[in-house]
């Protein structure tokens, strides 16, 4: 257990002998007598009810003391803020990827090479508890693979997708402008099941942040993915700079990034890994129990002394 405020502990310790040192010098001398003279005074001390008494005298005065001496300390202690570290490691959640792919002539390229890092990626994948999905768009959006834990199946798909757009090549590769990004991303933030569960959801959004023909703009779409929970990546994939600056604006907006690394995939992955078990956390916390157990011990004797001298 440490302390917040230590000063105020180290104040009372100086404070303290400075006090004892000014009571002992008001104290008045034991030597000269006190009050009016009392005939015979060394007789009544030496009666045995009058030894008594004293005894429970000096005994209250005890208690008193050790009393209020608790009292001090624990009220500076809980002055000082007593506090002890506790280390919170956080179990493990399963988590979600669909990766959200812009098929047109413009993304292709970009989709493709984004496909194979995905699928050099599964075997890491295979080890956690993690499902994946794919959804493909241009003017609409498909689902290529709805959510599974199923990497061989998985790969094959990646496999198939790849190799269809492939075939397709770059034709019709100057229209930038045909894909629905916006409409595409909410489709994809709907695309998880168990919206109660407690697992990690992200959508990894592949494309040029083109929204021609959409409904749904990319601001609105990522606030559709944010109250689902949704946190978004975006990939750029032949993106303008005005589409590049849409998939940042709707990547943040879900507290997610825009990813321009030349290994996205493995990037996306580190920062979901680290979220979905995030490593131990210490956290400072206030530990009063043992300062406020002194003040109520003392509050106690002083009660218990006040009571007994009044009813004695």
């Amino acid at each position: 257990m440490d302390l917040k405020w230590p000063l105020l502990l180290l104040a009372l310790l100086v404070l303290l002998p400075i006090g004892y040192a000014l009571l002992v010098r008001f104290l008045p001398d034991p030597e000269v007598p006190v009050g009016l003279p009392v005939a015979h005074a060394e007789r009544l001390r030496a009666l045995p009810r009058f030894r008594e008494l004293a005894r429970q005298q000096l005994l209250l005065t005890q208690v008193q003391l050790v009393s209020v001496g608790l009292v001090l300390v624990g009220a500076v202690w809980l002055a000082a803020r007593p506090m002890h570290t506790e280390v919170v490691d956080d179990p493990a959640r399963p988590g979600d990827l669909v990766v959200c792919a812009d098929l047109s002539p413009a993304a292709r390229a970009g989709t493709i090479a984004v496909l194979g890092q995905l699928r050099a990626l599964l075997p890491v994948l295979r080890a956690e508890p993690i499902r994946v999905g794919l959804q493909g768009f241009t003017a609409s959006t498909g689902e290529l693979l709805a959510l599974t834990d199923d990497f061989a199946l998985t790969d094959a798909a990646v496999v198939q997708v790849r190799k269809t757009l492939t075939s397709l090549g770059a034709k019709g590769a100057r229209d930038a402008e045909g894909a629905a990004t916006g409409d595409a991303l909410v489709t994809c933030a709907k695309a998880f099941d168990a919206p109660k569960a407690k697992r990690g959801r992200a959508v990894i959004l592949v494309g040029s942040g083109s929204s021609t023909g959409s409904v749904v703009s990319m601001a609105e779409a990522a606030g559709v993915a944010h109250d689902r929970g949704v946190r978004v990546y975006a990939v750029p994939a032949g993106a303008s700079s005005a589409g590049l600056g849409d998939l940042r604006t709707a990547a943040r907006l879900t507290g997610g990034d825009l990813v321009t690394s030349s290994r996205p995939m493995d990037a996306i992955w580190s920062k979901e890994a680290l979220r979905l078990d995030p490593p131990p956390v210490a956290l400072r916390r206030d530990g009063p129990f043992i300062p406020t157990l002194l003040v109520l011990l003392g509050l106690g004797g002083l009660l218990l002394a006040g009571l007994r001298g009044l009813f004695r």
